[in-house]
């Protein structure tokens, strides 16, 4: 029964030590692929930091070319604000002078109004009479000149 116990522990022994270099030979072989996976990560660290690198001053321009969009941008605001309140002044002129051209028109009405009226209430007196004959002799004076009254005649010879 020894003979037993000692065979069993020799086997039991040599499985051991086939699981250990199992073990060992599996980590060796993990060993390159966890190399080559470290050096694989140390390259995608590389490429990111060469693009952080090339992407940092177009982002840099990009902010640049925002704040000077933002500031033509106020500028322009400012100018279109400027040419809006100019133009409501223009504006306000302009109502100005229609409101004074209608005042003067309405002045000019009202002096012309008085003696033109005055005309009219005298028609029936002298200055009425005056002016229906004058009126008479300028339509008679006209229509002798469109029928050719008073002009001489060349005779062709």
């Amino acid at each position: 029964m020894e003979a037993i116990l000692y065979i069993t522990g020799g086997i039991a022994l040599l499985a051991l030590a086939w699981l250990f270099i199992s073990i060992a030979r599996a980590v060796s072989g993990i060993s390159p692929l966890l190399t080559e996976v470290r050096n694989d990560i140390h390259t995608v660290v590389a490429d990111v930091d060469d693009l952080k690198a090339q992407i940092l001053p177009i982002l840099n321009n990009v902010n640049g070319i925002t704040s000077n969009v933002s500031s033509i941008t106020a500028g322009v605001q400012n100018q279109m604000i400027t040419v809006h309140e100019t133009i409501d002044d223009a504006l306000d002129v302009i109502r100005g002078t229609l409101d004074d051209v209608e005042r003067l028109k309405n002045d000019v009405v009202a002096t012309v109004e008085g003696p033109v009226s005055l005309v009219r209430e005298t028609t029936g007196g002298v200055v009425g009479t005056a002016a229906k004959v004058i009126n008479v002799v300028w339509k008679l004076v006209g229509v002798a000149r469109r029928n050719g009254v008073g002009k001489v005649k060349r005779e062709e010879g």
